[in-house]
């Protein structure tokens, strides 16, 4: 009977120490610890005519309302250490913006989302936030929605041509470019293109561009998602 006693007894210990290391490991989880921290959030609506120096004033700005202990800069006029990924082009909207900021304390992760997100616009909106384990610079590729009732099937053949030249704004003016090997992929369907495009530094190819090969005048832009350069989604 002792035996049988003892027996229950270490299975329920066993339980409750299982139970609190999941509860710690999950608690452990939830804290962002002091240090490089990325945010993802999406740009909607009026926003999208604001420019990119705009949206870093936003944040800082909401960064300080928030109360987030972000890392400053030293010196006379101190600013948030905080890094964008891929300046969106006026007009653009995007489900996927990252950026980076160095936390000078741990905070929870759910109380950094929710507090920031609420010292932002609602067109903009704080998706996750977590420790980074890549570069921004690793971002190789970008996916974008265009939408046009415009959209014709004998113009999105042509992105499937082996060379697409078209004259590309450069540093040193206009150049002839073949844009042809920054198209990764295009679905069309309907009113509606998905199309990666190339969003490294050296090639980055603004979806613009896609729309003039398309012969759209009249159109919207979504960037929905951004990949490494081996097609998987960056993070």
């Amino acid at each position: 009977m002792s035996e049988a006693v003892n027996t229950n007894e270490n299975v329920i210990n066993a339980e409750n120490t299982a139970q609190t290391i999941t509860e710690n490991t999950e608690n452990t989880a939830e804290l962002l610890p002091e240090g490089a921290v990325r945010i993802k959030f999406e740009k909607r609506g009026s926003l999208k005519f604001i420019s990119h120096l705009d949206i870093q004033r936003t944040v800082k700005t909401a960064l300080r309302r928030a109360k987030i202990p972000v890392w400053y800069s030293q010196g006379f006029n101190p600013h948030p250490k905080m890094t964008f990924a891929l300046p969106l082009s006026i007009g653009t909207e995007s489900l996927c913006e990252y950026i980076d900021i160095r936390l000078t304390r741990p905070m929870e992760r759910e109380t950094l989302i929710r507090s920031l997100d609420g010292a932002l616009s609602p067109e903009m909106n704080v998706l996750d936030a977590y420790i980074p384990q890549s570069k921004l610079s690793e971002i190789a590729w970008a996916e974008y929605e265009l939408s046009s009732p415009q959209l014709l099937d004998a113009e999105v053949a042509k992105l499937s041509a082996e060379s697409i030249p078209i004259l590309k704004n450069t540093k040193n003016g206009e150049k002839e470019v073949d844009i042809a090997p920054m198209i990764r992929e295009y679905k069309a369907n309907g009113d509606t293109i998905r199309v990666t495009l190339s969003a490294d530094s050296a090639h980055y190819l603004n979806p613009e561009y896609v729309a003039s090969v398309l012969r759209l005048t009249d159109w919207t832009t979504t960037r929905t998602a951004v990949f490494f350069a081996d097609g998987s989604e960056f993070r």
